[in-house]
């Protein structure tokens, strides 16, 4: 299935197609470049300051932070060089593959470099005057027809060397309402040394039920996140 060009595009949190990739931005005479991305967060309501983290909930490590407008528009630059990274542990973060969506999976990807640390920036949270007042996730935009529909969900991912990940999982969905239905997952990153982008795409066919995600890695761009309220 392949959504053709009369479908309905569905934005999931109504702003997710304002993120824009931004130009490198030179940080000195033969130093690496630096990068600037532009994002948006959806409806955070005031300005404040965003703050994105890797890691599971109550493990957060955070990695960047970013001044947010009113409107949700930020302005992110990427350091060339991420030195907590050199004694973090190496492996593979399952968000990789999960798009959003927690999986049960058999298997297991394949690493090119077993000793190659990889970040990826999966969460993160929201604060107005130094006061935590939301949480923020990966925000997916939509396209969708009578045939099904297909997403689309972006991370930053930010690799200590070039490294592969590579491999098909057979998943099952966990949690409502898609839960126990079957996922073929298939992931081809080709990570270069530096900031990337992970791209994930989810297709669902309406008819068959069928659910396929695919993934590959991509030139660093801005992610769009929504903002969940903890705090009036």
């Amino acid at each position: 299935m392949r959504p053709r060009r009369t479908a309905s595009v569905l934005l999931l949190g109504g702003l997710a197609l304002l993120a824009a990739c931004g130009a490198p931005s030179p940080s000195g005479p033969g130093a690496p470049d630096a990068t600037v991305i532009r994002g948006v967060i959806v409806l955070p309501g005031r300005a404040g300051t965003a703050t994105f983290t890797s890691g599971p909930s109550g493990a957060q490590v955070a990695v960047l932070s970013a001044e947010v407008e009113a409107s949700g528009h930020y302005t992110l630059n990427l350091p060339p060089v991420l030195p907590a990274l050199d004694g973090g542990a190496s492996g593979l973060p399952a968000s990789l593959w999960h798009s959003g969506t927690r999986l049960a999976c058999q298997g297991r990807p394949v690493l090119s470099d077993a000793a190659a640390h990889l970040l990826v920036v999966d969460g993160g949270f929201y604060s107005v005057g130094g006061r935590r007042v939301g949480e923020l996730l990966p925000q997916a935009s939509a396209l969708g027809n009578e045939t099904g529909t297909l997403s689309t969900l972006k991370l930053l991912v930010y690799a200590d060397r070039p490294a592969a990940v590579q491999g098909d999982l057979h998943c099952t969905e966990e949690g409502a309402p898609g839960a126990g239905k079957a996922v073929k997952v298939t992931l081809d990153y080709r990570f270069g040394r530096g900031w990337n982008t992970a791209v994930l795409r989810e297709e669902r066919e309406t008819s068959s039920g069928e659910v396929r995600l695919w993934a590959t890695a991509e030139a660093p761009q801005a992610t769009t996140w929504k903002f969940l309220p903890t705090s009036p």
